[in-house]
């Protein structure tokens, strides 16, 4: 078993245990001509903030890593980092197949004064359960800030178990979990296992309010990306006033627009894109984060016209700044 550096295990794992909020999703920008545009990078930042949010998840999946150099990873980080200037914690997302540009990333996100890094399950491959359990803990090692382990097996096609969480957890290799399950009871599987001091996020905006009102502390997903003012005031009338009505009154309003990001479930077109749908959020307010790199396309016009719908009905967008 790999043992994790212990140069830092008090001051990190002080700084995980008081992880709880809305944690926003960056959207990588692009410009005209398929070049990272830092520029859009940087509003794209200042809207989350200003809206807001707990902290910031940059790279994870919304970030699109995958279809970004290392370099190009790295410019991406240092404008959110600089952006931000200290207003919130950042865990960065340090996404790769390899343990070593893992390693790099995380040591570059180190340097930049981040609290923590997000790390993904390594994809594609499938290793087996005993060597992605070891990518964690050579990260941990050798990167040495809190980590917080982001599931999501419907893109890398590795689960995870509560029970695999709190052994890395005792091992001081992971201080905080993102479930991006559809499956509400991973979270208090894992709150009975890890304890009321150990940070679970819900990644999958369908299950935002169940996973909160079960226990997570908080909330990483699309919805903190498209409207950062409604999910900061879920996750607060849930988590901190417990107004059970008021919160369930408030995500009846909220839910047309999860069901218009997630309209492609079960379908054989995956029309519309999540992503594209948060991206065109973006769009909507003047934010000029471009479309993705192909192969993700932007939505069609019709879907543009009833997300537009959606936020204004919201409160997300006023009519004179979506026309």
């Amino acid at each position: 078993m790999i043992k994790p550096d212990a140069r830092d295990q008090h001051t990190n794992n002080g700084a995980a245990a008081r992880l709880a909020g809305v944690f926003a999703p960056t959207i990588t920008a692009f410009a005209a001509d398929g070049s990272v545009d830092l520029n859009g990078v940087r509003q794209f930042v200042r809207f989350l903030v200003d809206g807001g949010v707990d902290g910031l998840a940059p790279l994870g999946s919304a970030g699109e890593p995958f279809a970004l150099t290392v370099e190009e990873r790295k410019q991406v980080l240092e404008a959110v980092v600089e952006e931000a200037a200290g207003r919130v914690p950042i865990f960065a997302g340090v996404v790769d197949y390899r343990t070593d540009v893992v390693v790099e990333l995380g040591c570059h996100a180190r340097s930049l004064g981040c609290q923590g890094v997000m790390v993904i399950t390594p994809y594609l491959l499938r290793p087996p359960k005993r060597d992605v359990l070891d990518h964690f803990r050579r990260v941990r090692q050798q990167v040495g800030l809190p980590i917080m382990l982001y599931n999501v097996p419907v893109l890398t096609g590795i689960e995870i178990t509560p029970e695999e969480v709190y052994l890395l957890a005792q091992e001081d290799v992971i201080h905080a979990v993102k479930w991006s399950h559809v499956e509400v009871s991973r979270v208090h599987d894992t709150r009975l296992l890890c304890g009321p001091d150990f940070p679970v996020f819900t990644g999958i905006d369908l299950v935002a309010f169940e996973a909160m009102a079960v226990g997570a502390d908080g909330w990483i997903s699309g919805i903190p990306m498209i409207a950062p003012k409604s999910a900061v005031k879920l996750h607060r009338l849930l988590n901190v006033e417990k107004d059970l009505d008021a919160a369930r009154a408030l995500w009846y309003k909220i839910l047309p627009v999860i069901q218009l990001e997630y309209r492609a479930l079960g379908t054989a077109s995956g029309d519309p894109h999540w992503l594209a749908v948060c991206r065109e959020a973006a769009a909507l307010r003047g934010i000029p984060v471009g479309p993705s790199r192909p192969p993700l396309m932007a939505v069609s016009p019709g879907i543009r016209a009833d997300l537009r719908s959606a936020l204004v009905q919201l409160g997300e967008l006023t009519a004179e700044a979506s026309a």
